[in-house]
C-alpha cells in the first residue's frame, strides 16, 4: 500500500469517528503534516504516521519488514464509555464461548441463525387409559384348600376357569411422568392411577360367601359370574425411546409397580338382575407386579405380571393383564430458531504487501 493510501486509510477511519466522538482531540506522534477541516478548524494530520489517538479511540499503524518483505499492520483500539465500552463488551462476549447470545448489533455481521430441535426434559401425561384382558396363573392346592373349607369339595382348576373374552381389565393413569436421563433416549417413567380387574367364570353357578371366605357351586345357573379387584397403583419403568426427536419410533418401558387392594366384590346377573356382594374376601391386600410396555407410533401395548399370590389364604394364583394403551404417545420435538455467535480466531485487522 502507497503512503497516500495510507494516509486515506487514517483519514477515512477518523472521519467515521467523528460522529460518535467530535469534541474530542486529535494527538500526533510523528511524520510528515497535511493540512485539512474538520470541525470547522483548520487541524494537522499525520500522513506517515505510527499512532493517531481521538479521544478514546486508538490507531496504531506498525510497519515491520521480515525477509525482504514489507508487511503493514493497523490496529484499532476504543476504550472508556460509549462506543468504546459497547465494542469492547462485544468483543468480550464473541470470544467467550461460555455465553450466549443476546441480540443482534447493528453494524456487527458475528451471528448466524440455526434451527434446532428442542425436547423436554420432564413430560407429563394425563388421564392415560389402558383397556386389556385380565388373566392368572392357577397354581393352587385345591386338596388343601379343601381340607381348610375354603373351596366346596366339588371345586377344582376347572370350575374357576376364566372366560377370557370377557375378564377385562381397565386402568385409568390419573398421570404419568417422563423424566429425561440421558439425551431423550433413556428416561425414568413413573405414575399413579387405578387398576381395575374383572374376572369372569366359565362356570355359571359359582357363589362366593364372606366371613368366613368360601367358594362353592350353587343351584342357580347365572348368565355373568365376575369377582372384581380394584387397586391403587404406582409403577416405575426405565424408558427407551430410539427416537426421540420423533413421534413414531419404537419405545420400550420396563420395570415394578406396587398396588393396594381399595375395593372388591362378587356380581351376578341373570335376566338383567344384578345382584352385588362386598368384602375382600381374603384378597391380598398388596399386588407387587413386573410392568412393561411397547410402542411404535401412535401404538403402545403393555402387560403386567404379579409377583405375589392375589389371595392371602387358600387359593395361589398369580394375575396378568396384556392391552392397548391409550395415551402417553411422546410429543415430537419442536423446532427451534436461535441465533448464534461466529467464533473468530482473532480480531486483528491488518493488511500485507509482499
Amino acid at each position: 500500500m502507497t503512503a497516500f493510501r495510507s494516509g486515506l486509510l487514517a483519514i477515512t477511519l477518523l472521519l467515521s469517528l467523528t460522529a460518535v466522538a467530535q469534541k474530542d482531540t486529535i494527538i500526533i506522534n510523528r511524520g510528515k503534516t497535511i493540512d485539512t477541516l474538520t470541525n470547522n478548524q483548520k487541524d494537522s494530520f499525520i500522513f506517515k504516521t505510527d499512532k493517531i489517538v481521538m479521544g478514546k479511540t486508538t490507531i496504531l499503524t506498525k510497519i515491520d519488514t521480515v525477509g525482504g518483505k514489507q508487511q503493514k499492520t493497523v490496529e484499532i483500539s476504543v476504550s472508556g464509555e460509549g462506543l468504546g465500552e459497547m465494542i469492547e463488551k462485544q468483543i468480550d462476549f464473541f470470544t467467550n464461548r461460555k455465553k450466549k447470545p443476546l441480540k443482534k448489533v447493528e453494524g456487527f455481521d458475528l451471528f448466524k441463525t440455526e434451527k434446532k430441535k428442542v425436547l423436554k426434559n420432564l413430560e407429563n401425561f394425563w388421564w392415560v387409559m389402558d383397556l386389556g384382558f385380565s388373566q392368572y396363573n392357577d397354581q393352587s392346592n385345591y386338596a388343601a384348600a379343601r381340607t381348610t373349607g375354603f373351596v366346596a369339595p366339588n371345586i377344582g382348576k376347572d370350575q374357576l376357569k376364566l372366560n377370557v373374552a370377557a375378564s377385562r381389565n381397565v386402568n385409568l393413569w390419573i398421570l404419568m411422568q417422563r423424566v429425561n436421563l440421558a439425551k431423550n433416549i433413556l428416561n425414568l417413567k413413573y405414575g399413579i392411577g387405578l387398576e381395575m380387574n374383572n374376572y369372569r367364570f366359565e362356570q355359571g353357578n359359582i357363589q362366593f360367601q364372606k366371613n368366613p371366605t368360601a367358594i362353592y357351586l350353587g343351584m342357580v345357573e347365572y348368565n355373568k359370574v365376575k369377582l372384581a379387584a380394584d387397586y391403587i397403583t404406582v409403577p416405575m419403568m426405565l424408558h427407551l425411546n430410539t427416537s426421540p426427536e420423533k413421534s413414531n419410533g419404537l419405545r420400550l418401558s420396563a420395570g415394578v409397580s406396587a398396588g393396594f387392594l381399595y375395593s372388591s366384590r362378587f356380581k351376578t346377573k341373570e335376566r338383567g338382575d344384578v345382584d352385588k356382594l362386598r368384602s375382600d374376601f381374603d384378597l391380598e391386600p398388596f399386588k407387587f407386579s413386573w410392568v412393561g410396555e411397547v410402542g411404535a407410533g401412535p401404538i403402545t401395548l403393555y402387560t403386567s405380571f404379579a409377583m405375589n399370590n392375589m389371595w392371602n389364604k387358600g387359593l395361589d394364583m398369580r394375575p396378568y393383564s396384556v392391552g392397548i394403551r391409550l395415551g402417553a404417545r411422546p410429543e415430537k420435538a419442536k423446532t427451534k430458531t436461535i441465533t448464534a455467535t461466529k467464533k473468530p480466531s482473532s480480531f486483528n485487522w491488518s493488511e500485507r504487501k509482499l
